[in-house]
């Protein structure tokens, strides 16, 4: 019976990389309140890939369809040639486009050997139908994000407006 691969698979230890992902999306003020199993819950259905350096994983214009957490290497998110930001492991970005459908403001590339963790719109709408109250935080902590995202923005906008 032990050798059965019912048996097995019962009893395999739980996918380690799957629970270090959700490690690090309830690090981010997305996933604030979540619990680990509602966590891993959603991480489980989260496609992940892998990027060279210098891919494009999403550019500027083009509709989005859900948010990026990047698990290994560098992403650096550009408007024309200018470098805005560069993100590292455990940083999300893209958040906009699981709230809604529209063109992307920056385009994200690879600066290095990458891999990243997509949460797509369709996974947060499933989420919304069959769990109102866990869906209703995630959208609470998404405006958060977007709120004091677009706060620093006008902030920095005002610095150059002034300094400028």
């Amino acid at each position: 019976m032990s050798n059965s691969p019912f048996w097995h698979n019962l009893f395999r230890p739980a996918d380690k990389k799957r629970h270090g992902i959700c490690d690090l999306w309830l690090d981010t003020p997305i996933f604030e309140g979540l619990t680990h199993s509602q966590c891993l819950t959603l991480v489980n259905e989260m496609p992940i890939r892998r990027y060279d350096i210098d891919e494009a994983i999403f550019t500027q214009g083009e509709i989005g369809i859900g948010t990026c957490l990047l698990l290994k290497g560098t992403v650096n998110i550009c408007a024309g040639d200018k470098v805005l930001a560069t993100m590292h492991e455990g940083d999300f970005f893209g958040e906009v486009a699981l709230v809604i459908e529209s063109p992307r403001t920056a385009t994200a590339i690879a600066s290095s050997e990458s891999e990243i963790v997509f949460f797509l719109r369709p996974q947060l709408e499933q989420l919304l139908s069959q769990s109102p109250r866990l869906g209703s935080r995630l959208m609470q902590n998404l405006a958060r994000v977007m709120a004091n995202r677009l706060g620093s923005t006008n902030a920095l906008l005002e610095s150059y407006h002034v300094n400028g």
